[in-house]
């Protein structure tokens, strides 16, 4: 025996958020990273994880890879040392604990 098929738009669930008002009742979501171009606003999650990430061995050599690995190693390297990302995966690592 075979199910009917549901329309997809008849059977989910969509949220009604208005996303600029979210934001200003939520100011200190996202942070404006320092060293991203284009105001880049990420949270502070994503933050630290990329200085972590930026930090991790695997990460550090810059070599001949496939042209994505390269890309993705290229976007961490303004992230080794930036001290607020620093600062937010010290907190993070201690919320964690």
């Amino acid at each position: 025996m075979r199910r009917g098929r549901r329309s997809l738009k008849s059977g989910r669930f969509l949220p009604n958020i208005d996303v600029d008002q979210w934001l200003a009742d939520h100011p200190d979501f996202l942070i404006d990273c320092p060293h991203q171009p284009g105001n880049l606003r990420i949270t502070r999650d994503a933050c630290a994880k990329r200085h972590a990430t930026a930090n991790e061995p695997r990460w550090a050599n810059i070599g001949a890879e496939p042209f994505h690995i390269f890309v993705f190693k290229m976007n961490l390297v303004p992230c080794r040392k930036c001290e607020l990302g620093a600062s937010l995966a010290r907190e993070a690592k201690i919320k964690a604990a």
